[in-house]
């Protein structure tokens, strides 16, 4: 395969010497012809362990020779096939996942330095090759089970779930820092939504309070970068003190509505200010993915940064995250009375769907990417949002259209064992 169908590291590496192919049918028949087993790695244009595995392990040349020699290796990225990570995630990214010649798991990890890589290369391959009625057992196991989980998960929603998450969310906030749980520690942009959300709902300022110590606590803290404006994937301490430098659209979707929602207007404006500058594409209105972590350029005050080179943007565009932000903007728009988020989220919406909606057929995910579930949900309520906030009546028949799509069942297969796996992408 060809080294430009890969994101490798932006450092020196040799990642691209080993024989990578996409994600396809194509590549599953040849590993069964082959008769060997699948290396699967799942990594991301944003991460910083990708790019040292790919400096490191996957540079070794006893780790490039025993994968060419003993494995069809896949290359997946996580947010051009979000689909394929939620089934084969081992726990994070990169992930790095051995498969049988039919796509079923046989063990994983994430990062693997280039030794233990190597061994693990050696003695899955040997148990492979040694050990097939037992793996062929395990596999008729493992679907069985899996067809009885996904028969008790069928039935209606139960209005106690709620209850459940939330008090689940209220049982692991963290009273002194804020946000849930300790380190390392995520945004958690649902958890806060919701906490807002159920105190306006219910009446509750505890809850609000909770929602909003954890933003502040964010934004006032190494989380935030308080010269570009912009918050950072996650912080590796409790106390948001130092941060994994990644900035993500889809985390981003979800804390300028959460910013509108507890009414915290500069911090809105200088989050909003950084995604309009940085991601956000003047030709188009549309938002770019995410924007590459650098621990020296985020080092940087304002006067080193203008001299700097930034870190590596991903322009592609994903609907879901591009969606949900526009959700976002027109909210604050109306709450925060910020008229130009109203505007931008006009321009990404008619960019979107005129780029990606096929009417019957849902949105597409991305440039050469069929569309997925949460395309099309994010979608249907990005048009629904669109035609209460007045940008025109077309709004809810498309609204319409895509309630119609999801509710023939036409949404593509989420990947219930191996071969739904492979039919979501073949």
């Amino acid at each position: 395969m060809s080294e430009g169908q890969f994101h490798f590291s932006p450092r020196t590496n040799r990642a691209h010497e080993i024989k990578w192919h996409e994600w396809s049918e194509g590549a599953f028949d040849e590993a069964g012809k082959l008769d060997k087993p699948i290396l699967l790695s799942i990594s991301a244009v944003w991460c910083h362990w990708c790019h040292v595995m790919d400096e490191t392990t996957y540079s070794n040349q006893g780790v490039i020779d025993l994968i060419n020699r003993e494995y069809l290796p896949i290359r997946v990225d996580n947010d051009l096939r979000p689909d394929i990570n939620q089934r084969y995630n081992m726990g994070g990214w990169p992930t790095t996942a051995f498969l049988t010649s039919s796509g079923e798991i046989l063990t994983g990890a994430t990062y693997l330095p280039a030794d233990q890589m190597a061994d693990a290369l050696s003695k899955i391959a040997t148990y492979y090759r040694t050990h097939r009625p037992e793996i062929a057992s395990r596999v008729l196991e493992g679907k069985k089970r899996s067809g009885s989980a996904v028969t008790r998960a069928a039935g209606s929603l139960d209005d106690r779930i709620v209850d459940e998450v939330l008090d689940a969310v209220k049982n692991s906030y963290d009273a002194e820092y804020g946000g849930f749980g300790g380190a390392p520690k995520f945004p958690q942009t649902d958890a806060i939504l919701l906490l807002l959300e159920q105190s306006q709902l219910r009446s509750d300022p505890e809850l609000r309070s909770m929602a909003v110590h954890t933003l502040e606590q964010m934004a006032g803290g190494g989380t935030y970068d308080h010269v570009e404006g912009g918050f950072f994937r996650y912080s590796t301490t409790q106390d948001w003190s130092v941060p994994h430098f990644e900035k993500m659209l889809e985390d981003h979707a979800g804390l300028v509505g959460g910013l509108a929602l507890a009414g915290m207007r500069d911090q809105l404006d200088a989050t909003t200010g950084y995604l309009d500058h940085v991601l956000r594409d003047p030709a188009t209105g549309l938002y770019a993915g995410s924007q590459d972590a650098d621990e020296d350029y985020y080092s940087l005050d304002a006067e080193g940064r203008a001299r700097a080179t930034a870190p590596y943007v991903d322009h592609r565009v994903y609907t879901s995250w591009n969606a949900a932000l526009a959700i976002s903007y027109l909210d604050a728009a109306i709450r925060c009375d910020r008229p130009a988020l109203r505007e931008h989220a006009a321009a990404l919406l008619s960019s979107l769907f005129g780029e990606r909606y096929t009417p019957g057929a849902g949105l597409a995910h991305s440039e050469g990417v069929a569309g997925q579930l949460p395309d099309q949900s994010w979608g249907l309520w990005a048009a629904v949002r669109a035609y209460e906030s007045g940008l025109g009546g077309e709004w809810l028949e498309q609204a319409r259209d895509l309630a119609q799509h999801l509710e023939a069942g036409r949404e593509l297969d989420r990947g219930h064992g191996a071969d739904g796996a492979r039919r979501a992408g073949g």
